[in-house]
């Protein structure tokens, strides 16, 4: 592998980061396509020991997998383990025998996730931690940012070669160097008008993208619809979207989940079981919420009464803040850029770029 100056740079700084023993974290931060996953997994395979590589959601480890990072999981199942349970189901402790306690590194993607909660938990292991991180994405909206609160220790700005060839990290270098974003296609990739684009397109995409919440209520209605789900109470394999953290069940916000079954529907709070939407899942979670949050009435809720109950919502339509930290391969995005003002290039950036292999951008 040749590297560029830039990326020699850096992994000679990591490399003296790992041969100082006080120095717990290495931020490591690059835009898409300056190769930061590439050159965690190249460090990895030079360690004298074992490594640990994690996400805060499981599609974004999935991707990390896909990229060469073997065995990636969520920085959960990588730190927590269950300890029994009741009729709400396990709750979760830290667990010392895991996968972080075993590991002489940890690299961990999408770190601008983390909150601080979580991010105290992953240092208690005393383990050293590198964490990748793009600046041009948008900040969490609310928590998150436990690790980006400070300055790089290392910057990558350079896009390489192979991946500038990507289209769709052509597309996000164009809307992070402020040009615009042209009509037409990218590779497997588009960008279209609104009459371009057809039913069969956004109800085959693995997630639709848009800006507002106002957008992504009447879009998840729209879709639920084409589904042929027309009674605001979820059914077996909607598609929910978690909406507050709740480290004892194992559910993080912005993560997506399907529901596996319905047990109760009858009152104000809804009883199912969920299963994350991730490859090769397979414990349930039970939640109960109440019935307020699928009929767009979430904000009248009085904060007394909402903490008692788990909040999720449909997640068929997300938006990009909602989104972050995940990738999938097969994205619709529409584009709702211009409510975010002075953030705009940053929002359609990071829309973009939760996109794995192909997007279409609806304008």
């Amino acid at each position: 592998m040749r590297w560029s100056p830039q990326q020699d740079d850096a992994l000679k700084a990591v490399a003296d980061w790992l041969a100082r023993p006080r120095a717990q974290v290495f931020r490591l931060f690059g835009y898409a396509g300056t190769g930061k996953t590439t050159l965690a997994r190249h460090l990895a395979e030079d360690i004298d020991g074992d490594v640990a590589f994690g996400a805060y959601t499981g599609k974004a480890a999935l991707v990390m997998r896909s990229k060469g990072c073997a065995g990636a999981t969520t920085i959960h199942a990588m730190i927590y383990r269950p300890r029994g349970g009741d009729e709400e189901g396990p709750s979760f402790a830290i667990n010392r025998q895991g996968a972080a306690a075993e590991a002489d590194l940890i690299v961990i993607d999408e770190c601008s996730m983390v909150d601080e909660e979580l991010g105290r938990d992953l240092l208690s292991f005393g383990k050293k931690v590198l964490v990748l991180g793009d600046p041009a994405q948008l900040p969490p909206v609310k928590g998150g940012g436990f690790f980006t609160d400070a300055e790089p220790d290392a910057m990558l700005t350079e896009v390489h070669r192979q991946a500038a060839d990507d289209p769709i990290i052509r597309m996000s270098l164009a809307v992070r160097e402020g040009r615009e974003l042209e009509r037409g296609d990218y590779g497997e990739s588009r960008v279209v008008s609104r009459r371009e684009i057809a039913t069969e397109d956004v109800t085959s995409a693995d997630q639709v993208l848009v800006g507002t919440n106002r957008t992504r209520r009447l879009y998840n209605g729209r879709l639920r619809e084409l589904k042929g789900l027309i009674d605001p109470t979820p059914a077996v394999g909607d598609k929910l979207v978690c909406l507050r953290n709740d480290k004892s069940k194992g559910l993080f916000n912005g993560g997506v989940w399907i529901v596996q079954r319905l047990k109760s529907a009858d009152g104000p709070k809804i009883r199912m079981d969920l299963l994350a939407d991730e490859e090769g899942a397979k414990r349930s979670v039970p939640v109960s919420v109440l019935r307020a949050f699928f009929e767009g009435e979430a904000e009248a809720i009085p904060f007394a009464q909402r903490r008692r109950s788990d909040e999720f919502d449909y997640g068929y339509a997300l938006t990009v803040h909602k989104a972050q930290g995940s990738q999938w391969d097969d994205v619709v995005l529409f584009d709702e850029s211009f409510a975010f003002r002075e953030h705009r290039d940053r929002w359609l950036y990071t829309g973009l770029t939760r996109a794995a292999k192909r997007i279409i951008v609806v304008r």
